[in-house]
Order: structure tokens, then C-alpha cells, then sequence
């Protein structure tokens, strides 16, 4: 069922949340459940989900940051869509950081950039098939290739570029047949926050059998068309700097709302629970 913004999201209760791994407990964060996983977790959730076969319920995976936080606590479209996923990874560190001073040793970052060539190369010997949908005119299918690249054997299902407006039903209907008839099991989604993870609650349903990673801009990282922080910066936690200093006009706004209130956010819950 897809919720709408009128009807509230359940509660979180317990380890989980309604949509989570139940053998993946979870902390929340302005009431987003985080995944307590690491990059080894994703992938071992993700073969047991893949090996209950293809008429188990479609799913899909969270890569979270900061923004994503801030953007959760207005729309609660977007809070339920966080609610009813398998896996909320912190694909921001600082998230990965809150966790561990809460007490979870066993939560690190999981960046949606480096997931693709992983998963791809995790699933080989299983021969687990790709379908690569979003990104720019030509990128899904630059991306398949390049992953096929890097894994070679990898099984590809199929590459699209979706329209730059909502779909129709119809043209819905018509994508859910294509992505099914392929035998799709591993759907990665290059849209931008919270447009990918919108797109995945609306569409998971309708998909049995398969697991969306909504992955935003690791399709264009992938390709080198658009620059990664450099290391150094990444296991500060600057990821974020690097790309306002790249970006300033389109990123300066956004950053000077979104820490204070991120900020906030982990301050409040701090208050709430004893801890960060």
C-alpha cells in the first residue's frame, strides 16, 4: 500500500521499523530509522531478501545524509517512504558517528556511490540482474556498461532515462511490465532527494522479487562526470564542504538551512533519550 500525506506513518516499535530487515536493528533520528549496518550488512540483507525468490515483495534501499534528515521532518511522504524501506544506510558519516556515540559499534557508513560497483560484484556468483533507471539522456546505459566493466560477467536487465516529469499511469503500468519482464532483481534509481525516494515507495509494490537502490547522483559519480570529495575529506565527514565550494550558488542556501536544523534535530533527540 502506498501511504499518502494523509494518513500518518506507524510508529516505529521495538528494533524496527515496519519495513526494516528485522535482523537489522535500527536508531532514529528525527524519526528516521538508520540502519545499525555497514557496507558487508547492505549486501548479506540483501542476498537473503533476493534468495526468498521472485514473488517476494519488491523492496528498497535508503541512502541517507543530513538533507535527507531535514527533508523528512516537512513531508510525511517522505518520513513514511524512510518508514516502509528495508534499509535506511548512513550514507552521510555524521549520521554513522550519532550512531556509535548511541552505543551501535556495528553501524559505518554506507555510501550509495560506492554500493553500485559492490553490489554488482557481490552478486556475480549469483548471477544477480541489474536494471539501471534515471540519470541524464544516456547515463543508465553508460553506467551498465561501465559496471560491466568493472564486473565482468555482470548480468545486465535493462537501462531507461526516465522523463523529466511524473509518469502516467499507463506509462507506469508499461515500466513496472518492462523492469518485471527482464527479470530485474536489483533496480538501481539515479533521481535526485526526495524525488528517488518518493519514486521507489510508489513503485516497489508493483515489482515482486526486487530490491531498488536509490542512489542519486553515484550514477554520474560513477562515471566521472561529476568529481567525488577527495578521501581525506570523505572520513571527515566533509563530503559536504567539497561540493559547496564546487557548487556555491546551488549549494549555499540549502547548507546554511540544513545543518542548524540538522543540528537541531540531534540536539532535540539527545534531550529525548539521554543520548546523541
Amino acid at each position: 500500500m502506498i501511504l499518502s500525506a494523509s494518513e500518518p506513518f506507524r510508529q516505529t516499535t521495538g528494533r524496527h521499523a515496519w519495513g526494516h530487515d528485522p535482523e537489522i536493528a535500527h536508531y532514529a533520528l528525527g524519526g528516521v530509522p538508520v540502519s545499525v549496518t555497514d557496507m558487508a550488512g547492505l549486501v548479506d540483507a540483501m542476498r537473503r531478501r533476493l534468495r526468498r525468490g521472485p514473488g517476494t515483495p519488491g523492496t528498497f534501499v535508503v541512502f541517507r545524509d543530513a538533507h535527507g534528515i531535514v527533508r523528512a521532518q516537512d513531508d510525511p511522504d517522505v518520513m513514511a517512504a524512510h518508514h516502509a524501506a528495508l534499509l535506511v544506510c548512513a550514507d552521510g558519516r555524521p549520521l554513522a558517528w550519532i550512531g556509535r556515540l548511541r552505543g551501535h559499534a556495528k553501524i559505518d557508513q554506507v555510501p550509495g556511490i560506492e554500493s553500485v560497483e559492490t553490489v554488482c560484484r557481490a552478486g556475480l556468483a549469483e548471477g544477480w540482474k541489474h536494471f539501471f533507471l534515471g540519470g541524464g539522456p544516456g547515463v543508465a546505459e553508460a553506467l551498465a556498461q561501465e559496471m560491466a566493466r568493472r564486473a565482468p560477467g555482470l548480468a545486465i536487465a535493462g537501462h531507461e532515462t526516465l522523463p523529466y516529469r511524473p509518469l502516467t499511469e499507463p506509462e507506469s503500468e508499461a515500466l513496472h511490465q518492462r523492469i518485471r519482464g527482464a527479470g530485474t532483481q536489483i533496480l538501481w534509481i539515479g533521481l535526485s532527494t526526495p524525488k528517488q525516494e518518493l519514486f521507489m515507495h510508489r513503485h516497489a509494490p508493483f515489482l515482486p522479487g526486487t530490491i531498488a537502490m536509490g542512489v542519486g547522483a553515484a550514477f554520474d559519480v560513477n562515471l566521472n562526470t561529476i568529481p567525488r570529495a577527495p578521501a581525506a575529506m570523505t572520513r571527515l565527514g566533509l563530503e559536504w564542504l567539497y561540493r559547496l565550494i564546487r557548487e556555491p550558488r546551488r549549494l549555499g542556501h540549502r547548507y546554511a538551512t540544513v545543518v542548524p536544523r540538522f543540528l537541531a534535530i540531534v540536539a532535540r533527540d539527545r534531550g529525548k533519550s539521554g543520548k546523541p
